[in-house]
């Protein structure tokens, strides 16, 4: 029995390896390595930023062994207030842009139990899949940090690590009308679209009315 406090580490390796490795290979390996740190640790209060670290290692060489350009991939974590509109389009179109080359998360620092009608609206008449929504509240992480960290009409740093920030000034369409909600979607495309060029990640073909550049 391996504990909840490996949890998060686990977590973090499907999520950077998954595409790379099945599930049980990821999780053979965590386990085998929690056993083997726990025994020779003296200190026990770090064993889940070692097993992580050991972990990565390995499945990094073995990935970049099979694949010379093979690499973790990159997470972005979208974050707005209630996770009910903005962060929501942000990562599905993120997600229909790139599919699994992005680890793809969305929080509310006080997430609502739904998504605004018109933002799925908005999304179904641009064949992008609401799949991948799901409500979460901010859980602290300990041991992985997101790649970037986007910000949206909040300007606080949330209790999630980041290797950086950014804010992005975008309206709320929460009760606004669908054409408002179309074009605040359009302004998400084309801020994804400039995010995805920074991270070296070619997104496909434009899904909405924003022409791509590049």
């Amino acid at each position: 029995m391996t504990g909840d406090r490996f949890a998060i580490v686990r977590e973090d390796m499907h999520r950077r390896y998954g595409q790379h490795f099945e599930a049980e290979v990821i999780d053979d390996l965590v386990d085998r390595t929690i056993g083997e740190i726990t025994e020779r640790a003296r200190i026990k209060t770090y064993l889940p930023v070692l097993v992580e670290r050991e972990v990565s290692e390995v499945l990094e060489q073995l990935a970049t062994r099979s694949d010379p350009n093979a690499v973790a991939r990159p997470e972005v974590l979208y974050v707005c207030q209630r996770n009910a509109g903005r962060s929501q389009l942000a990562a599905c179109i993120t997600h229909h842009l790139v599919g699994d080359r992005v680890f793809v998360r969305s929080i509310g620092l006080e997430p609502e139990s739904g998504v605004d009608p018109n933002v799925l609206a908005v999304l179904e008449e641009r064949g992008i899949s609401t799949e991948y929504i799901y409500k979460s509240a901010i859980v602290p992480r300990t041991v992985h940090r997101a790649e970037v960290v986007v910000l949206m009409g909040v300007h606080e740093i949330p209790a999630v690590p980041g290797h950086r920030y950014v804010y992005w000034n975008i309206g709320d369409p929460a009760g606004r009308g669908l054409g408002t909600v179309r074009r605040i979607a359009d302004e998400v495309e084309a801020h994804v679209r400039e995010l995805l060029r920074e991270l070296d990640i070619e997104p496909q073909e434009a899904v909405s009315g924003v022409a791509a550049n590049g």
